[in-house]
């Protein structure tokens, strides 16, 4: 009788797997049929087209900060060697002189031709 309880136990049990595996495997050919439609092939190339943008657009902005470290970096060098002051644009004027290098700070004082 134990004999016949374990052995209709695994049927029962198998059956029970090849019904799982086969929900499984038929989940999985419609999960595959679904992505193999033109609008979501068309979705995931409109993704990849923006994913590649945002990389372009980061690399090209990393790319312009370097130049403006370098520049940066450069300009103290080229003014002490030349005594040549560049005329540079609105967005590029910086620091011209690292904080550090700066020995003392010269205050002016204007008098106030009113006053006189």
């Amino acid at each position: 009788m134990k004999r016949i309880y374990y052995f209709s136990a695994g049927v029962a049990l198998g059956a029970m797997a090849t019904r799982r595996t086969r929900r499984a495997k038929e989940a999985a050919r419609a999960a595959l049929a679904a992505k193999l439609t033109p609008s979501a092939i068309a979705s995931d190339v409109a993704d990849a087209i923006a994913e590649l943008g945002n990389a372009v657009g980061s690399f090209a902005q990393d790319v312009r900060q370097g130049a403006a470290n370098r520049r940066a970096a450069y300009r103290p060098m080229v003014d002490n060697n030349t005594g040549v002051v560049a005329m540079l644009a609105p967005d590029q004027v910086g620091l011209a002189y690292p904080l550090s290098s700066v020995d003392t700070v010269h205050t002016i004082t204007v008098a106030d031709p009113r006053s006189a």
